[in-house]
């Protein structure tokens, strides 16, 4: 849900075990209530439903869980948007975006949710997960079999490829134009993503 021009956005993902229930009224009904009571309060609001989602998975005869909640309240004129993944909304995204046009918010949010990055920039990972990938590049029959003093460059070469592109929301293929990261894409919109969240419910 967003709200107040796009100065707020909620998302929580509620998550059952078959598709009758998932579009059971009742189950709905506890999903919006929980979308609400997020909304209201902040994600720990959730947890203060706890006993209602016990009883409706009684009540309907399987595990109901809250698998994440999350609200934004957007900063220094920044602006939210969400995307959820249609027909069955069990992928979502919300994201905060500062500058450019309300329309690469929403392409930056679908985006998120075809790619999965884990962080927005390079700089926001942490410095021992790099650590340990470089680790494991350096180790791998790949770049043991080359000459000594060309690993290292080997090795920067598959972090950037397959790490960092892989991972980092600004280093990816931008799906609307995989000529282009997501970085000169929002560059050229004089855009920046603050933070994002991404949900998704298998099965």
């Amino acid at each position: 849900r967003i709200a107040d021009e796009a100065k707020r956005g909620t998302m929580v993902a509620v998550g059952c075990e078959t598709e009758p229930v998932s579009n059971n009224d009742e189950f709905l009904a506890f999903a919006k209530k929980v979308l609400e009571a997020v909304e209201a309060d902040g994600p720990d609001a959730a947890e203060q439903l706890d006993e209602e989602r016990k009883a409706l998975s009684g009540k309907l005869g399987e595990n109901i869980v809250v698998a994440g909640a999350a609200r934004f309240e957007a900063v220094n004129g920044a602006l939210i948007e969400g995307y959820a993944h249609p027909p069955a909304n069990k992928l979502g995204v919300l994201v905060q975006v500062r500058g450019g046009s309300g329309d690469i918010a929403r392409k930056i949010a679908m985006h998120i949710a075809a790619s999965s990055p884990q962080w927005v920039g390079r700089e926001d990972v942490p410095e021992e997960v790099v650590k340990s990938e470089r680790e494991i590049f350096s180790n791998s029959d790949e770049v043991l079999s080359k000459p000594e003093q060309a690993r290292e460059k080997i090795v920067e070469g598959m972090l950037n490829k397959r790490f960092f592109a892989d991972r980092v929301l600004t280093e990816q293929p931008w799906i609307h134009d995989t000529g282009k990261t997501v970085g000169q894409a929002l560059s050229e919109e004089k855009a920046e993503v603050l933070e994002f969240e991404r949900f998704a419910l298998t099965g």
